[in-house]
């Protein structure tokens, strides 16, 4: 006990904690280690002293750029994620800008425009930033912010010069009163003051997407530049086109006034010289860029409102006169059946015909006419989507051609009304689908030149000016006068079995030469797949009954054509396969263009070669031009070195012109 301290108190219980912890404190120092462990003790303080030290004047920096070195990674691969955004952005609003200006929206077509010029040089702005120029100095990332960076020029490029003028001049032409099918041609009235602005962007975008290095850039990065490139290769033409024949394009367009165009549907699976049988064409009334239907007709209806009328030509037998030479050629339903009025492969005539039943029939001539098939359709399906029928059915572009040519005959069989309704389902169908504005100009147009290509779209205007243009791009389907163009040759054919067999002919076209005779070989390899699955007696061949010839055989007269002031020295079969009151060797004159008609009988299965010898005229012979009968399948045309020193080469190229056309 402490003295002075009271037994009990507060102050005697701290004393004897005091003294408790005083004594607890004894004993653990009793306890420590003995001196010989304080050496290395001491050693290790000290090793962490000095290892403090020189964290303390080396680690603070390091840590600190380690840090910055972060931070700076983060916020590079944040305006990496802007830049990807705002790219992508700009790409959606480019639809919805598309969209407005079909549908004549005004305020969308601004606020849509805005949004993407905002978008695309934002996205430009960013990638220029330091951040970007450090990472470009860094190897192994050099090329691909490099490309990230082009992307973002590209966009910014395209977008500032071309988007403000079509912006101003789309909003100002629309009021919204765009709403009926076909195009607002308002916007189009002074596009030519905006067109040169777009071409000159577009060269510039294409500049600098072929001078950026490609090398080890990833995907991601690539595939916007390939669809870049794309979208403008796709638009440059477009442009090219419209620039070049703008008043023509409008006046086509019904900017004027209202243009009245027929619109013939040939079908390839009963062959004709161009293409095949006029089994429907639709009436188009074209005012302003707006389309109109006015009609669907056939060529029952057309013959059913003819039959009151016997007053044909009485000198030719015919809707419309043609010199002998020409009816020579010809059998002579060519002019008085309208499902063989492309019995010849100047398209010109069989409009001609057409236009004489307008008169005939108190209608008023047509302005223009077109004529496609349905592999024209399939492709243009490929830019537009399906359509779907009331009963549910799709058409695509895969099937387009045989539920048009094909598979209704054997659904229907020799149900003529409802296979009218199902063709004229289909064509009020795929006519809503092209005027309903909700595809890709760019897509849409790549399948038109594509169908061109393949000689399965013809035109023809009465305006003189229009029709140069269909001239001038291939489409008018005439046979030339001359050979200063093209030195033009062709095999066509026409069908007598009056079937729907042609579905299933297949051929090649192949041409030689030999330029010491001035003379060039041409010939054709057909061949018949059609199988016993087919028993559709509309598409079996109708005429082959009375002649006892089988059904599935196919009877076609071939034509051989040579350029004017050519000979043909030599044509096999040399003779036809089929001779009597109606089928037999026929010879005559188109157009100057001297032919040879040949029958000709392809079985089931069965290949077969025609050929025919031309003589060329001397002098200077335009580039070679091949055509044949577009047919329901792809045609292979190839030709021999040994034609070139014969025929002259397109301007700008070094090849023989060579075109697969109807």
């Amino acid at each position: 006990m402490t003295v002075g301290t009271v037994p009990g108190s507060r102050a005697d219980s701290r004393a004897r904690r005091r003294a408790s912890t005083a004594h607890r404190a004894t004993d653990l120092t009793v306890r420590r280690p003995v001196a010989r462990h304080a050496a290395p003790d001491a050693a290790a303080q000290k090793w962490r002293r000095n290892t403090g030290l020189a964290l303390a004047a080396v680690g603070g920096p390091l840590t600190v750029i380690v840090f910055a070195a972060l931070i700076a990674a983060g916020a590079f691969a944040w305006q990496v994620i802007q830049v990807q955004d705002d790219l992508e952005g700009a790409m959606d609003q480019s639809k919805v800008l598309i969209q407005a200006a079909a549908s004549g929206d005004a305020a969308g077509i601004q606020r849509s425009g805005e949004d993407i010029v905002a978008r695309a040089q934002r996205a430009y702005d960013t990638a220029q930033g330091p951040l970007w120029d450090f990472a470009a100095d860094i190897p192994a990332a050099r090329t691909n912010v490099l490309a990230v960076r082009g992307v973002t020029e590209i966009a910014q490029t395209v977008t500032s010069q071309v988007l403000p003028p079509l912006i101003t001049t789309m909003s100002a032409a629309s009021d919204g009163s765009g709403g009926g099918s076909g195009i607002n041609l308002a916007p189009f009235l002074h596009a030519g003051t905006v067109i040169p602005t777009v071409l000159t962007s577009f060269d510039e975008a294409s500049r600098i997407a072929t001078s950026m290095d490609r090398t080890g850039v990833l995907p991601q990065i690539s595939a916007p530049v390939d669809q870049l490139v794309r979208a403008i290769d796709q638009a440059t033409p477009v442009l090219l086109t419209v620039n070049a024949h703008l008043p023509e394009l409008l006046r086509a367009a019904g900017a004027e006034r209202p243009m009245l165009y027929q619109l013939m549907i040939q079908t390839p699976a009963e062959i004709r010289a161009t293409g095949g049988g006029v089994a429907q064409w639709l009436v188009l009334k074209v005012d302003d860029g707006n389309v109109d239907m006015l009609s669907l007709d056939t060529g029952t209806d057309l013959m059913y409102s003819l039959l009151p009328s016997v007053g044909f030509d009485t000198e030719n037998g015919s809707l419309i006169p043609l010199p002998w030479q020409t009816r020579a050629l010809y059998p002579p339903e060519l002019t008085n059946w309208s499902s063989n009025f492309t019995m010849t492969p100047n398209f010109p005539t069989a409009v001609e015909l057409f236009q004489a039943t307008r008169a005939w029939t108190d209608k008023p001539k047509f302005d223009g006419a077109f004529s496609i098939d349905p592999v024209v359709l399939a492709h243009l399906l490929e830019a537009t989507g399906p359509i779907t029928l009331a009963s549910g059915e799709t058409v695509d572009s895969q099937n387009a051609g045989a539920k048009l040519m094909s598979e209704p005959y054997e659904r229907f069989g020799i149900d003529n009304a409802a296979m009218d309704r199902y063709f004229s389902e289909i064509s009020a169908s795929m006519f809503s689908k092209l005027t309903g504005r909700q595809w890709d100009i760019g897509t849409m147009w790549t399948q038109i030149v594509r169908s061109a290509d393949e000689g399965r779209i013809f035109a023809w205007f009465d305006d003189a000016g229009l029709q140069n243009l269909s001239h001038e791009y291939g489409l008018d389907g005439t046979l030339p006068t001359d050979n200063q163009d093209a030195t033009q040759l062709g095999i066509y054919f026409n069908d007598y079995s009056i079937g729907k067999l042609e579905y299933h002919l297949t051929y090649s076209q192949h041409a030689s030469c030999s330029a010491d005779d001035r003379t060039i070989t041409v010939s054709m390899e057909l061949h018949n797949s059609i199988t016993d699955a087919i028993t559709s007696g509309y598409t079996l061949g109708l005429r082959n009954i009375e002649r006892e010839i089988p059904l599935r055989t196919m009877m076609l007269d071939v034509l051989f054509f040579a350029p004017p002031g050519a000979e043909i020295v030599s044509v096999d079969p040399e003779e036809g396969d089929r001779w009597d009151s109606t089928f037999h060797d026929r010879s005559g004159v188109d157009h100057g263009n001297s032919a040879e008609s040949r029958t000709l009988l392809l079985a089931e299965g069965q290949t077969r070669t025609v050929s025919y010898t031309v003589q060329l005229p001397e002098g200077d012979l335009g580039p070679l031009e091949l055509r044949h009968t577009p047919g329901a399948n792809d045609t292979a045309v190839t030709i021999d070195a040994n034609c070139a020193p014969l025929f002259r080469s397109p301007e700008g190229s070094n090849n023989i012109l060579l075109s697969a056309i109807g």
